[in-house]
């Protein structure tokens, strides 16, 4: 990658991209405040398209590339989350001593690091339960996300006693 950076006299600056992949990015900034961006194809010395961008267009591509607006994950970082993230689906058993408490009565992912990001009841799956609102009835399956020695902390609760 190399950028070069050339002043325009009465107009602005222009800044000159080259690709790792070949091919160069030219983005000119016009003094008023409208920029425009060119595409040029390796072994080529004229454009292949232009978009021409308002300043106000232009901060929202910058804050979408350069991680503002989403921030992904590398594949090493994503490695180790999926090593350390557990999703479970959990039988609520008849008796257990969290039936007919809402998600917020419960407060496990205070209490355990466990979030529930489901339940499925009867066959149906209800998605995002509403903490407040929606009861755990015995039969009901939880989806738990969270660490191994979290969930471990769960499925107690799921269990019959005694």
């Amino acid at each position: 990658m190399e950028l070069r950076e050339a002043h325009l006299p009465g107009a602005g600056r222009k800044y000159t991209l080259t690709l790792q992949q070949g091919g160069r990015l030219v983005l000119i900034l016009y003094t008023t405040g409208q920029r425009e961006l060119f595409w040029i194809a390796p072994d080529e010395d004229d454009p292949a398209f232009s978009v021409k961008l308002t300043e106000e267009e232009a901060r929202e591509v910058a804050f979408i590339l350069g991680g503002v607006r989403y921030q992904p994950l590398s594949a090493d970082k994503m490695t180790l989350l999926l090593q350390e993230v557990v999703m479970e689906w959990i039988p609520v058993e008849e008796g257990c001593p969290i039936i007919g408490k809402t998600l917020a009565d419960l407060e496990l992912r205070r209490k355990t690091g466990v979030s529930i990001i489901a339940i499925i009841r009867e066959g149906k799956t209800l998605p995002s339960p509403d903490p407040y609102t929606e009861r755990i009835q015995a039969g009901d399956v939880v989806v738990a996300v969270g660490t191994r020695t979290q969930i471990d902390r769960v499925l107690p609760l799921c269990r019959r006693h005694g």
